[in-house]
């Protein structure tokens, strides 16, 4: 292994695994020690941070590498860090230490029944009093520490399918006596034979959430029923999924009132494609059947008791299909239907939808020029409880294509035109008829060559609506971005994007325009002064736009990167321009790896 060294070292001596002492086994160590340092000036506040690093890792394998693999990993952090905020002068510093240890052992590996085990412990030490987050850990001022096991194995039966299980546990506890625990068991099968394949899955999980004396338990389960006849195209997709969920614990009128919550959820679903490949007609159908039971307990006690259980029972049922009468020609029908009880009301919803679409073969037209033209429509029926509502639409629409190459192939102009009549009429409780006119056009250039790459677009589009619901909107876009190589290790890439979309609404006075741009700049050497392996990179971001929704930033970052050997060292320095505010980042690490 490149950066490594091998040791022949004796396993019982090796903290890998004692019992393995009457064998020898090679140790591949690596590792890598390394400082950072990092400041982050703004307008009222500094914060700099010292950092070091290390870490080593060791691999081996147990009497022979096809009974057990393994490998152990230790990483130590240590951060110094000072605050300096204006408007609370007597902020104090920061002192960190992370440790984190991680064991990975592969039993059997290369059989058909491996079983992995993994175990990653991490203790961090904090030493500060004030409220302000450590670089380092993310929970502040606070010491802890984390654990986590895990064991999994899969069994690979060939014949009889594939297994897996696995246990896995984690811990979280703190020094202000806020602990977490969870464990979990898990299983899964996938079994195949001739056309059919099952799936089976199910897991059982235990919470305990020490600082609110709770305990949760989650049960799952479920399994997957496939089945294809290629003979007849049919395939069939069954699913059905069991959930339990209990949590027992102080009453809390935020999460439960009465100390426990109970909540069950039973789904099903089947579905049904016929999708033969030398038939112009293709269906599908399915129904899915979903039930929900929770209950929270009751908000009160007494007469004024209100109850907190949740019921609901949902069925879904649909089915559609498709007619390819000619390649010009095309049919489509679907019917969907939906139910709702939640115990005292029940809801019923219908949806019903024909439609068809006919389009032109691609003519040639002038400057050859691709010409397309295509009609579309659906009438539609919505019925619910409240509501019916009776709709139909007619779409008319025609596009323009051409790209242009010059004979060295080295640019390309591209243009295309498109433009829709959309019509639409609702009747029923609400009434509403409107037609939209669509038309948008795109030109661009591309370019090779020089050195370098161009890519160029401008998009306009217009898009108005004439009826009930009046409206009109329009778009610019503009898209700019060039490549240029100066030299084999130097280049320079430039984009540049400008929108700008006016929006009007029936009612609506005058309208709304917005406008926005964005720009970078990148610059990247990969050899600066001739040096091997010695980049530098520059790169320059800025945006800008015309109102509140938008967002004024600018970034100018300046690295390098310089390697030599085993040594890693970065700098860079950035300037961040928020608006409001006016950020410089200095960072510099130094890495060197064994």
């Amino acid at each position: 292994m490149a950066g490594s060294r091998r040791f022949r070292l004796i396993a019982c001596s090796a903290l890998l695994c004692p019992v393995a002492a009457p064998y020898a086994a090679p140790v591949d160590l690596s590792g890598e020690v390394g400082y950072a340092y990092r400041m982050l000036k703004g307008d009222t506040e500094e914060t700099v941070s010292n950092q070091m690093r290390g870490a080593i890792q060791g691999k081996s394998y147990l009497w022979q590498p096809w009974i057990a693999t393994l490998d152990v990993g230790v990483r130590l952090t240590q951060d110094e860090t000072s605050y300096r905020l204006d408007s609370n002068p007597n902020v104090n510093d920061s002192s960190s230490t992370l440790l984190t240890g991680d064991l990975n052992l592969n039993v059997i590996p290369q059989s058909r029944y491996p079983i992995a085990l993994s175990f990653s412990r991490s203790d961090s030490r904090v030493d500060t009093v004030n409220t302000i987050t450590s670089p380092l850990t993310a929970v502040g001022s606070r010491e802890f520490e984390t654990q986590r096991f895990s064991i999994r194995q899969n069994i690979d039966t060939r014949e009889a399918g594939r297994y897996q299980w696995n246990f896995d546990s984690n811990t979280w506890d703190s020094t202000n006596s806020e602990k977490y625990s969870d464990w979990l068991l898990g299983g899964s099968a996938d079994i195949g034979f001739d056309d059919h394949r099952f799936q089976l899955r199910g897991s059982y999980k235990v919470i305990d959430r020490a600082v609110l004396s709770q305990e949760s338990t989650n049960l799952t389960l479920g399994g997957d029923y496939f089945y294809f006849d290629p003979e007849n195209a049919i395939r069939v997709d069954t699913s059905a999924d069991y959930y339990q969920y209990n949590t027992k614990g102080k009453a809390s009128s935020v999460v439960f009132s009465n100390g426990e919550v109970d909540t069950t959820s039973q789904q099903v679903s089947s579905f049904v494609f016929w999708r033969p490949v030398d038939r112009k007609v293709t269906a599908s159908a399915g129904v899915r059947l979903f039930n929900l039971n929770s209950d929270a307990g009751s908000s009160n006690t007494g007469p004024t008791a209100i109850s907190n259980e949740t019921e609901l029972l949902s069925l879904n049922a649909t089915a559609g299909g498709l007619y390819q009468f000619s390649k010009n020609i095309r049919f489509d029908a679907n019917l969907n239907f939906s139910t709702n009880d939640n115990g005292s009301t029940s809801n019923n919803a219908y949806l019903g939808r024909v439609g068809g679409l006919l389009q032109s073969d691609i003519h040639e037209l002038f400057w050859g020029m691709g010409y397309q033209w295509y009609a579309s429509g659906a009438l539609q029926y919505q019925g619910t409880e409240t509501d019916d509502i009776t709709s139909g639409n007619l779409r008319l629409g025609h596009d323009l294509n051409r790209a242009w190459m010059n004979d060295d192939k080295s640019s390309t102009i591209r243009l295309s035109i498109s433009q829709a009549l959309n019509g639409i009429a609702e009747s029923g409780d609400n009434d509403a008829n409107d037609v939209r006119h669509d038309l948008s056009m795109t030109f661009g250039w591309d370019s090779y060559g020089h050195g370098g790459s161009t890519y160029s677009q401008l998009t306009i589009s217009d898009a108005r609506t004439i009826g009930d619901r009046e409206s009109d909107q329009q778009l610019v876009n503009f898209q700019l971005s060039r490549t240029q190589n100066f030299t084999r290790r130097s280049s320079l890439t430039g984009n540049l994007t400008g929108q700008s979309v006016r929006q009007k609404f029936d009612g609506q006075d005058g309208g709304e325009t917005s406008t926005t741009t964005t720009g970078s700049l990148s610059y990247q050497h990969s050899r600066v002064f001739g040096a091997p392996r010695l980049r530098f990179g520059s790169d320059v971001r800025v945006s800008r736009a015309s109102d509140d929704r938008g967002v004024d930033r600018s970034e100018w970052e300046n690295r390098l990167d310089y390697s030599v050997g085993l040594v890693d060292t970065r700098a860079s320095w950035r300037l961040i321009d928020a608006g409001e505010q006016e950020y410089s980042l200095v960072y510099f690490q130094v890495t060197r790896r064994f």
